[in-house]
């Protein structure tokens, strides 16, 4: 099985990465800054979604492709007021409208029996502080139930909606008083590691799966339920 994973160098996406190399796929990430360590079982290659020069350069060199998964994701943590027409234009391209154009770029690699796993936020389904974010992630939904139907029957589109994530930069930077009170209303008592995460992404392309489509898959510990 091929695999891409759009956003592979994110402190998600490596684990991800990881997961899919070490269960068998031919693997290409992509990162934007800094390329990662070199690692022989994984084709790393440069992608800035906020570009569509760069969109459309990788949509010409994407390889055939049997699952997608698409991390791109940008939270400022900023209240309605503070952003400015640059801030709402970054955020809303990073966790939406570039992973559109992205899509439409590679749309034609994807395989008969092919799946598009989007990484979504528990903050698309309760809301957010941070509004942009909220918005923009539950759009992210939005689209996998749209494009779960027009892709169809040749892909299958699927959403994962986490809450707070171990191991993760977002979780690491959020002060500890924050982290407590979302460990305070999630009822399990723990959060979902990266690893946990990639494990889901790996299972999610085996054929006991198949029948998945346009769904969500909410991984909270039943902090929001809906």
């Amino acid at each position: 099985m091929d695999s891409v994973v759009i956003g592979g160098s994110s402190s998600i996406g490596l684990p991800i990465v990881q997961a899919l190399a070490n269960a068998g796929h031919g693997v290409t990430a992509t990162y934007n800054s800094s390329p990662p360590p070199k690692n022989d079982s994984v084709k790393w290659v440069r992608l800035d979604i906020m570009s569509r020069e760069s969109i459309d350069s990788f949509g010409d060199e994407c390889p055939s492709t049997d699952l997608l998964v698409l991390l791109p994701s940008l939270s400022l943590g900023k209240k309605l007021e503070a952003y400015t027409d640059e801030l709402i234009d970054e955020v809303v391209t990073v966790n939406f409208s570039g992973q559109v154009r992205l899509l439409q770029a590679v749309k034609n690699h994807l395989t008969r029996g092919s799946q598009v796993i989007v990484m979504a936020s528990i903050a698309a389904q309760r809301g957010s502080s941070d509004p942009l974010y909220g918005a923009t992630k539950g759009a992210m939904i939005s689209l996998t139930k749209s494009l779960a139907k027009s892709l169809a029957p040749t892909t299958r589109v699927n959403a994962i909606a986490p809450g707070m994530v171990r191991d993760t930069a977002m979780h690491d930077s959020t002060p500890k008083s924050i982290i407590d009170g979302h460990l305070a209303q999630t009822p399990t008592g723990h959060f979902p590691s990266a690893e946990d995460i990639a494990g889901i992404v790996v299972d999610m392309t085996r054929s006991h799966w198949s029948s998945l489509n346009g769904a969500c898959i909410d991984l909270n510990g039943g902090q929001y339920l809906r």
